[in-house]
């Protein structure tokens, strides 16, 4: 039996911005990670995971990769 292609997807948000989240300071939590947008990367494209990563102004992460096939 042949499965189709396995993707594997990854969502986030920085450890310390889901803290102002986690304590109700959504103020706190835009006002930083708008201050953070210019230092995030601009690249699509991310080599050690080998795949697109897309980082949003709102500091959240959604990255996809294609997992290597296996037999079946």
């Amino acid at each position: 039996m042949r499965h189709r292609t396995r993707v594997e997807a990854f969502s986030g948000v920085a450890e310390d911005l889901f803290e102002h989240l986690v304590e109700g300071r959504l103020a706190h939590y835009r006002d930083e990670a708008h201050a953070r947008r210019s230092s995030w990367p601009t690249s699509t494209w991310d080599d050690k995971w080998d795949g697109p990563v897309s980082i949003h102004p709102d500091g959240s992460v959604l990255a996809l990769r294609v997992l290597p096939e296996r037999d079946c």
